[in-house]
C-alpha cells in the first residue's frame, strides 16, 4: 500500500479545558495518597510543586464523555495491536495524558491524577475479575478521591466504594 492510498487515522481533539476547584501542594497530595495505600504498595514521585485539585461536575460532565469517545476512536486506531498493545496499562496512560493535557489546555497547575496499578481480584467497570495487574486511573477532587477504569470510562467511583482497593499495589503521578 503507498502512503498515497494509506488509510487515515481518525483527528482527536483537545480535552476541555480542566476546570479546578483549588490547587494541592506535593506535600499534602502525597500525605493523602499515602493514605490509600494498603500495606506493602508503593507510590511513585510528584515532581510539580503543586496540583489542580479537579471540579468533580467537570469530571463526569465534560472530561469522562471527552475521554470516552477518545477511546473509541484510539480502539479502532489499536486493533490488531497484540497481546501486550492497547491494554489497560496503554489505556491509562492515555487517560492520565489527556488528563494533563486539560490542564496545559485549562492553564491550570497539572491534574491531581495518577495510574494505578491494581489487583484485579473483582469485577469492575465492565472488567472481570481478572486475577492479575490492572491498571486505572485516580482522580483527586473536592469531593475526594475517584477511580475510573481507562479502557470505557464508564463508571465513576469513590475510592472507598472502589472494589480492589484493598490489591492496590503501585500509584504514580507521572
Amino acid at each position: 500500500m503507498s502512503a498515497k492510498s494509506a488509510p487515515k487515522a481518525p483527528q482527536m481533539s483537545y480535552p476541555p479545558a480542566l476546570e479546578q476547584s483549588g490547587t494541592i501542594k506535593a506535600e499534602e497530595l502525597l500525605l493523602s495518597a499515602q493514605k490509600l495505600l494498603p500495606k506493602g504498595a508503593f507510590l511513585g514521585p510528584l515532581l510539580d510543586a503543586k496540583y489542580s485539585v479537579i471540579k468533580h461536575e467537570w469530571l463526569v460532565q465534560k472530561f469522562m464523555p471527552f475521554y470516552r469517545e477518545a477511546v473509541e476512536n484510539l480502539k479502532d486506531v489499536a486493533k490488531g495491536g497484540g497481546e501486550e498493545g492497547a491494554d489497560c496499562d496503554d489505556f491509562c496512560i492515555f487517560l492520565r495524558q489527556m488528563a494533563g493535557l486539560a490542564g496545559i489546555v485549562g492553564h491550570t497547575a497539572g491534574p491531581a491524577a495518577a495510574q494505578v496499578v491494581v489487583f484485579q481480584g473483582k469485577a469492575f467497570s465492565g472488567v472481570g475479575r481478572t486475577r492479575e495487574r490492572h491498571a486505572i486511573g485516580l482522580f483527586l477532587t473536592e469531593r475526594g478521591w475517584y477511580v475510573l477504569e481507562p479502557q470505557n470510562a464508564t463508571e465513576l467511583v469513590a475510592i472507598g466504594d472502589y472494589a480492589n482497593r484493598n490489591g492496590i499495589q503501585y500509584i504514580t503521578f507521572h
